[in-house]
């Protein structure tokens, strides 16, 4: 499972240093792809085909189509290089608007990389709301 909140940079290569704790989890590879909002989801590879094969069960063959076309093509294979570092494709990291500061989240099943400005504003958005939580 990943947990937490964590402040990264990007450097001018594009990489990003994954979070200690989050690296033992996805030292067999991972995906990297757009998330919900305005971030990048990274999913382990196991996970990856679990998510792919729940989300396209049922769909009409019209409506797997479109899916697949929208999800696979942007998605990309990222490895940790020996410093626990990815490199976030430049086409990714200009559809979630990342620049040099970003958030990087443990959501559940996946990790979240966030611009920290757009993340922090969301944060606060959803302390307003008041939703509720039961923890």
């Amino acid at each position: 499972m990943f947990l937490g909140e964590y402040e990264h940079t990007i450097d001018n290569k594009g990489r990003m240093a994954v979070p200690a704790r989050f690296r033992v989890q996805l030292d067999r590879g991972a995906v990297i792809g757009k998330g919900m909002g305005a971030c990048l989801s990274i999913y382990t590879m196991a996970r990856w085909e679990e998510k792919s094969n729940e989300l396209t069960a049922g769909k009409s063959s019209e409506e797997l189509r479109d899916f697949e076309r929208r999800i696979y093509p942007s998605a990309s294979e990222v490895e940790l290089d020996g410093q626990g570092r990815i490199v976030l494709p430049a086409k990714l990291r200009a559809y979630a608007r990342l620049e040099a500061e970003v958030t990087v989240v443990g959501v559940r099943d996946h990790i979240e990389i966030w611009d920290r400005g757009t993340w922090q504003a969301y944060q606060e958005r959803l302390d307003a709301e008041g939703s509720g939580i039961p923890f």
